[in-house]
């Protein structure tokens, strides 16, 4: 059986040098290992190309046949460390609350614990008829959100 804490401690060596930040890190049973990190600026292919042969070339094939697979997440990925909000600080996001209740809009800060967002929305005028566009801004705990994806717009 793969040495799980030789595993994370070799990833994490690994990942500090590439100053990138650990998402997840899984070891099936039958010994695959599967590291997913990301980078503020984004990773490169030779950063996960370095991620993968550190680990690798510390870890005995001999005393454990094992397959190692390092990516970072995808798009349609949802955050699952804090790191992530900062990383995508002005991008589009969804944000699902803890009720359901989903909100979409720009991350525009991240900060103890709290993220911003702000869209725009037409309302109507407040004397007159038709309708003006106003823009909008709220503050949501980290603690309220179920889940936070990368919102595509084309």
């Amino acid at each position: 059986m793969i040495d799980s804490d030789k595993v994370k401690e070799l990833t994490e060596e690994a990942v500090a040098a590439e100053e990138a930040f650990l998402i997840d890190l899984k070891i099936s049973a039958d010994a695959k290992i599967k590291i997913l990190v990301d980078h503020v600026e984004g990773m490169s292919v030779e950063m996960l190309m370095s991620i993968s042969r550190h680990v690798e070339h510390n870890l005995d094939r001999e005393e454990n046949d094992f397959a190692i697979e390092v990516s970072s997440p995808g798009i349609d990925m949802p955050f699952t460390v804090n790191m992530q909000y900062a990383k995508n600080v002005g991008r589009p996001i969804i944000v699902t609350l803890l009720d359901e209740t989903k909100k979409k809009g720009d991350l525009i800060k991240f900060e103890n614990e709290e993220i911003t967002i702000a869209w725009t929305e037409k309302v109507p005028k407040p004397v007159g008829k038709g309708k003006m566009t106003v823009k909008k801004e709220e503050v949501i705990s980290l603690k309220d959100i179920k889940e936070t994806i990368l919102e595509l717009r084309f």
